[in-house]
């Protein structure tokens, strides 16, 4: 554990120990007394959680959860998650995400779960697929796992069949590739740009709005081009290279073409969306699919899904990208034997939380078993292309962990790098080579802090 890790985990144990001294000499509790768990879900799924938590409490009244929401953004997430551990106030329960995970334990708020394998309930590490799982095994902790994966998601595109009829534009086609999306794309929103309310081509990111193109996209994206967002060998970022630069070309041209809205809608407080039906095409993952599901559904309109598009790379033509988010426990929780029941019982095979999850539509379970035959492959239509979901996962690429906090950097100047393109004109080999030299920085900060 290198010295910066272990003082701020020393801080953040001197914080808990003392608000729980504190807390102790109040008064003496009943042995009646209930236990409250504080649940803190990811923004745009919490609302899949619901039916688990009533189901738990009405199972459990000795041990009661309610749910808070996290901010939207990784950078935000972090920052409240880490502030709250030194506050004394962190959730005892939280989505964990593969794409900051690192970042969690890297400031030692994260509980490792390794110490509660097969204790009070059946979890086995061995139950996972690995692949999903090794997402939160921190780089710095390799001896660690803070997560376990709730879902294997990978990202597919949800199309809206009604709009695409009414477009006299053809749905999309297994094989199909980027120009083709792109053309696709253009033709729905020339079509929509004469329709009230308007209609685009695509979405920002999942749910609507965004700042940012998404990592679930520009990572398998550089990596097929032959080029990367950070090397564990060199311990470099080539987000700036030339090869990244024909990269993010293609992935900005749906920003500046009008496939998706103005960036100041996208990112306003009310973007069009999928699931309201000003959206033809979302490029997300099975984790929205009860939002998108109630959305249409309310509008009457039909839709479905379709593999992601390809492109002639240099290491591989798809550009999927493919990961989970998870649950963990803080490592400041007072309560971790209750959270740890919880969690044992989430992923119980009979009654727990996963399966009203997957029945839900909302995942597929992160097992080898429930990737090739879950429940979630029987469920009513739509969407009616199930195996859309299984090539997607089987072709995935995972993002690669940055160290430390180097990953909420590239987080931010990725976002940073699309405004100043879409608002100042700064040429894309500008502003990625202006990124790379930030993540760059942030990685050796980070290695010289071992």
């Amino acid at each position: 554990m290198n010295n910066k890790t272990a003082s701020k985990k020393f801080r953040v144990g001197i914080l808990a120990g003392l608000l729980s001294v504190s807390l102790a000499g109040i008064g003496v509790q009943s042995a009646h007394a209930v236990t409250e768990l504080r649940f803190a879900a990811l923004a745009g799924i919490d609302g899949n959680f619901k039916p688990v938590i009533e189901q738990w409490n009405k199972e459990n009244p000795d041990i009661q959860v309610k749910v808070e929401t996290l901010p939207a953004t990784i950078p935000d997430i972090v920052k409240s998650l880490a502030a709250s551990a030194l506050s004394g106030s962190a959730p005892d329960i939280f989505n964990n995400l593969d794409t900051y995970a690192d970042q969690l334990a890297d400031v030692g708020f994260s509980e490792d779960l390794v110490k509660w394998f097969g204790t009070n309930g059946t979890i086995k590490r061995a139950a996972f697929n690995q692949a999903f799982l090794s997402s939160y095994v921190p780089i710095n902790f390799p001896k660690q796992v803070t997560g376990l994966p709730i879902a294997a998601d990978a990202i597919v595109v949800f199309y809206n069949k009604t709009l695409f009829k009414k477009a006299g534009v053809a749905f999309p086609k297994a094989g199909w590739s980027y120009d083709e999306y792109l053309s696709t794309c253009d033709k729905l929103s020339k079509w929509g740009a004469k329709q009230k309310p308007q209609v685009w081509g695509n979405s920002g990111g999942p749910g609507g709005g965004s700042k940012s193109i998404w990592q679930a996209q520009y990572n398998p994206f550089l990596h097929s081009v032959g080029t990367y967002t950070y090397d564990r060998n060199t311990n470099t970022s080539a987000i700036g290279s030339p090869k990244a630069v024909a990269a993010w070309k293609q992935l900005v041209k749906p920003w500046q073409n009008g496939c998706i809205a103005k960036y100041s809608i996208v990112s306003g407080k009310t973007p069009p969306t999928f699931q309201g039906g000003q959206v033809a095409m979302e490029i997300s993952v099975r984790a929205l699919l009860p939002t998108y599901k109630a959305g249409l559904e309310a509008k009457k309109m039909d839709w479905d899904v379709a593999d992601m598009p390809t492109i002639k790379g240099e290491t591989s033509k798809y550009i999927i990208g493919g990961g989970s988010y998870g649950l963990g426990i803080a490592a400041t929780s007072k309560n971790k034997e209750a959270a740890w029941k919880f969690v044992n019982w989430f992923y119980s095979t009979k009654n727990g939380g996963i399966n009203t999850l997957q029945a839900s539509g909302s995942l597929v379970p992160p097992t080898d078993e429930g990737i090739a035959s879950g429940a979630w492959r029987t469920l009513a239509a739509p969407p009616a292309n199930v195996d859309v979901f299984g090539r997607a996962i089987k072709n995935s690429f995972i993002a690669p962990k940055l160290p430390g906090q180097a990953g909420t950097v590239l987080d931010t100047v990725i976002g940073d790098a699309l405004a100043e393109v879409l608002l100042k004109n700064v040429s894309i080999e500008k502003a990625f080579k202006k990124a790379e030299a930030k993540v760059t920085a942030a990685i050796k900060k980070e290695l010289d802090a071992q």
